[in-house]
């Protein structure tokens, strides 16, 4: 199985988390956002072994992976 990837796309209207691609939420703010994604990743690894990979892209900046201990 390939590791899920889940995206949180922040720019002037708030946040989508993007998950394999698919919008799954808009929040307003990206603490939020990056909240939803975590509790997703946490319950990726709970059920498969391997956290979730966590990407934030924000307007005009490189993609940044994020990494929790779970």
């Amino acid at each position: 199985m390939d590791q899920r990837q889940l995206v949180v796309r922040r720019d002037l209207r708030g946040c989508t988390l993007l998950d394999g691609g698919r919008p799954l939420a808009w929040y307003p703010q990206l603490g939020q956002a990056l909240a939803m994604a975590r509790l997703l990743a946490e319950a990726n690894a709970l059920r498969f072994g391997a956290p979730a990979r966590v990407e934030l892209c924000e307007c005009g900046q490189a993609p940044r992976h994020l990494y929790w201990r779970v």
